[in-house]
């Protein structure tokens, strides 16, 4: 028993001390992009191109004046908004389609031809319908977004071993307490994976939103900035908008390491 749990404890050692090489490389790595832009900069000596000290001291600017307000938290909050609908739309939605196998073969082609449609070319109808403003924002997020949910629900619901599901029902297991206790356990880890890419797709269709219906936000700010001429701005908001990137991702990988534990156990702790 002691060699077992020792062996355990070593292998969450080695596990940790993993992560933590790997985010001291990616470290290095970013502080490597900013010396060689800094140097770029100062080789070049373009106003279109300044240098990256310029550039987090509008960062710096940005985020200690009125546009964290203005335009910064209205994004996160448009942003969050968009992602929370698509998470329960596209997990409803999959799993549903999933599970019910007759009902997801009459829809698989419907889902296939809407999810082809690029979501910026819905910006037009959505203020034509929604009008300017953070509805029209939402809904355009919501249009990108909830796709890689829906497609890995649905696929992760068509992948449980239907052996499981007749093992429960056997037990006396239905509808919702089936649902809870194996179709949604068994489909986590790919429910998770379409989520990740679902957070990054949601920052990415906002800013396009922003840039073409409304009048604030980080999308809103860097064309503004772009169309004034406010070069160091411009690259202050790709700067912010990269570091909210990073901020929601580590927090959705915090989330789901402590929720999916019980998978990193199963696999020997080598889930990251």
């Amino acid at each position: 028993m002691a060699a077992v749990i020792g062996d355990r404890t070593h292998r969450r050692s080695v596990v940790r001390n993993r992560r933590l090489a790997l985010r001291a490389t990616g470290w290095l790595g970013l502080i490597v992009a900013a010396g060689v832009w800094q140097l770029l900069a100062m080789a070049l000596h373009q106003a279109i191109f300044p240098t990256f000290v310029t550039a987090l001291a509008a960062v710096g600017h940005v985020i200690t004046g009125p546009r964290l307000t203005q335009d910064i938290l209205p994004s996160v909050v448009r942003a969050l908004a968009g992602f929370a609908i698509s998470a329960v739309v596209g997990i409803a939605v999959g799993l549903t389609l999933g599970y019910v196998r007759r009902l997801g073969d009459y829809c698989v082609t419907v889902i296939d031809f809407l999810r082809s449609l690029p979501a910026p070319l819905f910006v037009p109808l959505g203020i034509v319908v929604l009008g300017l403003g953070s509805t029209m924002v939402v809904a355009i997020v919501v249009s990108a977004a909830v796709w890689p949910v829906l497609l890995n629900s649905f696929d992760a619901a068509r992948r449980v071993e239907p052996l499981h599901l007749d093992t429960a029902r056997a037990y006396g297991l239905r509808r919702f307490a089936l649902f809870r206790i194996v179709l949604l356990p068994a489909t986590l880890p790919m429910v998770f994976a379409g989520l990740r890419v679902a957070l990054s797709t949601s920052l990415a269709v906002l800013v396009v939103a922003e840039m073409l219906g409304a009048h604030s936000g980080i999308g809103f700010f860097i064309q503004d900035a772009q169309q004034t001429f406010r070069v160091p701005d411009t690259y202050a908001g790709v700067i912010v908008l990269a570091a909210v990137g990073w901020l929601f991702d580590t927090a959705f990988l915090l989330v789901e390491r402590r929720l999916l534990r019980w998978e990193s156990a199963l696999t020997g702790g080598s889930h990251v």
